[in-house]
């Protein structure tokens, strides 16, 4: 049985400057090309409308079973990637991941640029 994880197509507002530099910087750490840094324009999952609504809202991303957001994303992608994967275990405590998810909600409500509908 193969443990590595599928491959996950990562959804991001392509109008937002955090996105675009995290995205940027993640993409680096995905030298075994696990993640697929796509625009959240490009997200075509209309029988899912949840997540059609909010893909601008939240980072999302999607491994061909399940959808992922916000936090869990993150956690998604640095499952996915060699070097960044001791701080997916770390992410995954319970104290650790009450506030990264309290950070990720903060970051996320806080940007600044103009969100599409």
């Amino acid at each position: 049985m193969d443990k590595t994880p599928k491959k996950l197509k990562v959804f991001f507002d392509e109008s937002c400057g955090i996105c675009k530099r995290v995205m940027k910087l993640l993409s680096v750490f995905n030298y075994r090309g696990q993640c697929c840094f796509l625009f959240a324009e490009q997200m075509q999952y209309h029988s899912h409308p949840e997540v059609m609504k909010n893909r601008y809202f939240d980072l999302y991303s999607f491994d061909g079973n399940q959808f992922f957001s916000g936090y869990d994303t993150y956690m998604q992608i640095f499952k996915r990637s060699l070097l960044l994967m001791p701080v997916y275990y770390l992410m995954k405590l319970s104290i650790v991941r009450r506030i990264g998810e309290r950070i990720y909600r903060m970051v996320a409500d806080s940007r600044s640029c103009e969100v599409k509908i």
